[in-house]
């Protein structure tokens, strides 16, 4: 059930649906054979490959890939686009201020984010696109990036007095769940959402403040202040509970030495828990 009326400012990570329903209905929607042969060839390029180079090349208005898509999109927007469907209930109520696409770090997506932003900037909406360096490519690496990004934007949001909301719908599943984990731990305020795979309908889901457990912030005091080794550690704290968390992996050893996850450090990170 949708509330309120306030300004909203989105925060979406972007899948795959827009690229493979341009694919799959190109025929019906006009698209012209060469450009629907290169469509298809995008939903299977593999990142940083020549192909999926060749559409991040693409990815600016007057391009005729780019303008064959923002037609498509502008008249079958929340058909082809996930993120926008599940968007819709917000744009119908002309609440959606600003939006934040987050693309992974390939041509194909940041195509598919650009050509979503042309259809939002000619909506009235003010929107940013952020290729976000190593997502989709390396784990550890893309994912501390997507939580800089995400929480920088949140606060961001947030100061310019706008709700914020975190579109879940595209993107890759485990990210989005470490988003909304993301959003839980440092934020605590606002709303996530995506459609909901059996009713197909826009589902809100609350951000509910959750605090960490005090003995990982304890080891993340600890660490900071320079004690690392095995040994420092287990002075401090019990073999059980460093077992539990090299077990769970939050904690990493190296040799003598263990460390936090850089991306777990981020989600509980003091610097970032503004009120």
């Amino acid at each position: 059930m949708m509330q309120g009326s306030a300004a909203t400012g989105h925060i979406v990570a972007v899948g795959t649906s827009l690229i493979r329903n341009l694919a799959q209905k190109g025929k019906e929607l006009g698209i012209p054979d060469n450009i629907l042969r290169e469509f298809s060839e995008w939903t299977r390029a593999a990142p940083r490959s020549p192909t999926d180079a060749i559409a991040g090349g693409r990815a600016a208005v007057g391009t005729e890939e780019f303008e064959t898509a923002l037609r498509a999109l502008g008249g079958q927007p929340f058909e082809l686009s996930a993120e926008l469907n599940a968007m819709r209930p917000y744009l119908e109520r002309g609440i959606v201020r600003a939006v934040t696409l987050l693309a992974s770090d390939t041509g194909v997506s940041e195509f598919q984010a650009r050509v979503l932003a042309s259809y939002l900037e000619a909506e009235g909406v003010e929107v940013e696109v952020q290729r976000v360096q190593d997502l989709g490519i390396d784990f550890q690496k893309g994912l501390f990036n997507l939580l800089d990004s995400i929480v920088k934007k949140f606060v961001e949001y947030r100061e310019k007095g706008l709700v914020v909301y975190i579109n879940l719908t595209g993107g890759f599943k485990l990210e989005s769940a470490i988003l909304y984990l993301a959003a839980c731990l440092t934020l605590g305020q606002g709303k996530a959402y995506y459609i909901h795979e059996t009713m197909r309908d826009t589902v809100e889901v609350p951000i509910i403040p959750v605090m960490p457990d005090p003995q990982l912030l304890r080891l993340l005091d600890l660490l900071s202040r320079g004690g690392g080794s095995l040994d420092t550690l287990q002075s401090q704290l019990t073999r059980d509970s460093i077992r539990k968390l090299l077990e769970s992996g939050v904690l990493v050893q190296t040799g003598g030495e263990l460390k936090v996850r850089d991306w777990i450090k981020l989600l509980i990170n003091k610097e970032y828990q503004r009120k």
